[in-house]
């Protein structure tokens, strides 16, 4: 025990027993005299002694916190540094997050209420115990996290997020599994196999699942994930989104407009704003939405400097969770607007009475084909098509994909954002296999703030395929920088739960979600939309063919020819979230 100043006691590796007889381990932060106070407990896997990540990218320091009159708990998960048992993600962090929230609220210390606070895996950590409902969890601060693990965290529109996955494994979760492992010749593999993935990760990204058989080896929880590509009983029964009705919690959801988990902390948000089991819960969810990507919360982002106050440290999250906190024990309502968010283009902070802002409209720019020589270009226009508009084509060949750049990626560099967010595009749109459509110089600013949809017509001449799409905002000197993008892996056109096969040359309609943002179009500007069929190594590889992704080989990536019409009869467009005050494009 150490004597901390201003009569703070610091207890390390606090033995924490669950109900297997496994035990986790934990730090205490609390004042001195041992008075009776609320709790705020983070449980995470990536080291509790660890001040980067269990006290900067979280936002809270305990000492301060202390210091306010809450006691502050950090507890490694199973498997993961000083706890015992074996780390599977995901798996056991309900049951164990009940029987840590039991145990503190036995503690002389403890009054009985307990927040929970994190980002990341630490915020599935707190959905994953507010869907457990346990006694005494009051109030949640999740940041930078998703709403569930098969949508947003592991896929998204039926595609892997291939280099978010590989990475989290080799970069974060991977070492320590490999320490803890006695000697013999399976550790030896599996920390040959790590040192590779961390010397080239591209090769990594590069490889096909039937390639690389010792990432099984290495993490056995990855050949999972590969092994249920639909949203079927293996990610249901980890699911804490089907679980809104049955929490009691008042939340402040911290998200990014270039994290790859923003459309899981807005949907959490929502689904407890409309859902949750108290109407105390329901009217307690805050959001606050930054510019930030995963990891890197400061005020540059890819190629743009947002400003000074778009850091995380101008905001001082410390003082705003322990106001959020102070107020979800009284039984009150926080001393702040229910949504802050960043509004970028303008680059400036606002607040709302909700998320999507009230006053929001839907408004559709269609792709067209005419007015342009070149065959990958279009335009956008607010005027529907005629009948017998041409459609443009392009070869997508799996084997050469469309580089990722930018957007909301984990690729390497992301503490510094140097892969992510608002990235020039020059390099994907000079590409035989991207469509460009484009509209002209807007005469008045144009602001976005809700979701974006692609309605997309079009016809491939494969048995499955990848729409992705990426709405760009191109500035006067004609550069063009990526705002939001998405994908739809066409087989699952019906539903996450369901595949079906494409009928080859057949036109139908797929809706392609490109995501949320909130982005000022500023006059003389023009609205720019990519349309492809891939977004390497974001996402995997789709062989083009309706067979199992994990198991198909080089032999097996077939290249297609792919249409988009735009035409009277099927008519491809782009649907915005326009705040209704701004102008038609």
């Amino acid at each position: 025990m150490i004597a901390a100043p201003c009569s703070i006691v610091v207890e390390r590796g606090v033995p924490i027993p669950m109900r297997d007889g496994v035990i986790l381990r934990a730090d205490v932060w609390r004042s001195a005299d041992g008075a009776p106070s609320p709790v705020l407990l983070q449980r995470l896997p990536y080291n509790k002694s660890d001040v980067f990540q269990a006290q900067f990218i979280c936002g809270m320091e305990p000492v301060r916190a202390a210091e306010a009159g809450f006691v502050v708990i950090a507890q490694d998960t199973r498997g993961r540094f000083t706890s015992d048992g074996e780390f599977v993600p995901f798996v056991h962090e309900a049951e164990d997050a009940v029987d840590t929230i039991a145990w503190i609220r036995s503690r002389p210390y403890a009054n009985g209420q307990v927040g929970m606070f994190g980002a990341s895996y630490v915020g599935a950590t707190q959905l994953l115990a507010a869907s457990a409902a346990p006694e005494g969890l009051v109030a949640i601060v999740p940041q930078l996290t998703a709403a569930e693990y098969y949508d947003t965290w592991s896929y998204v529109g039926g595609a892997m997020q291939l280099s978010f996955l590989l990475q989290w494994v080799f970069e974060v979760l991977a070492g320590p599994d490999v320490a803890r492992r006695p000697e013999g010749e399976p550790a030896s593999r599996a920390a040959k196999t790590l040192a590779a993935l961390l010397e080239d990760p591209q090769s990594a990204f590069r490889s096909l699942p039937i390639d690389r058989p010792e990432l099984a080896e290495l993490a056995p929880y990855y050949a999972d994930w590969v092994r249920h590509p639909t949203r079927d009983a293996y990610w249901q029964a980890i699911d804490p989104s089907a679980r809104h009705s049955e929490m009691r919690v008042a939340g402040l959801h911290v998200a990014g407009w270039n994290d790859l988990f923003l459309e899981g902390s807005l949907r959490t948000y929502r689904g407890l704003r409309e859902h949750a089991a108290t109407s105390w819960a329901r009217e307690n969810q805050y959001l606050v939405v930054g510019p930030w990507s995963h990891g890197n919360l400061m005020d540059w982002q890819g190629d743009h400097w947002f400003g000074y106050g778009a850091n995380i440290g101008a905001l001082d999250m410390t003082a705003q969770q322990l106001a959020f906190f102070g107020a979800a024990f009284a039984g009150s309502t926080a001393p702040f607007p229910r949504v802050r968010y960043f509004l970028m283009g303008a680059d400036e902070w606002r607040t709302s009475e909700d998320w999507p802002p009230p006053g929001v409209v839907e408004r559709s720019l269609f792709l067209r084909s005419t007015g342009w020589e070149d065959a990958r270009h279009g335009r956008l226009t607010a005027e529907a098509p005629a009948a017998g508009e041409a459609p443009l084509s392009y070869r997508s060949d799996p084997l050469d994909p469309v580089p990722t750049v930018g957007g909301a990626t984990f690729l390497p560099g992301l503490l510094h954002g140097r892969n992510s967010g608002p990235k020039d595009q020059s390099c994907v749109e000079a590409r035989d296999d991207v469509l460009v459509y484009t509209t002209d110089p807007l005469e008045t600013d144009l602001t976005v703030a809700g979701t974006v949809r692609l309605e997309l017509h079009a016809a491939s001449s494969a048995t499955d395929c990848d729409w992705t799409a990426r709405l760009v905002d191109v500035r006067p000197d004609g550069t063009a920088y990526g705002v939001v993008d998405g994908i739809l892996r066409a087989r699952y056109r019906d539903g996450l739960d369901t595949a079906r096969p494409l009928v080859p040359n057949l036109p139908e309609c797929f809706e392609v979600t490109l995501g949320t943002t909130a982005m000022t179009f500023q006059r003389g500007h023009r609205i720019r939309l990519q349309v492809a069929s891939s977004n390497f190594p974001r996402f995997d590889r789709n062989p083009q063919q309706f067979i199992e992704v994990a198991t198909a080989g080089p032999d097996d990536f077939l290249a297609a020819t792919q249409v988009v019409f735009g035409d009277a009869a099927r008519a491809s467009r782009l649907v915005l979230s326009v705040l209704s005050d701004n102008q038609s494009a």
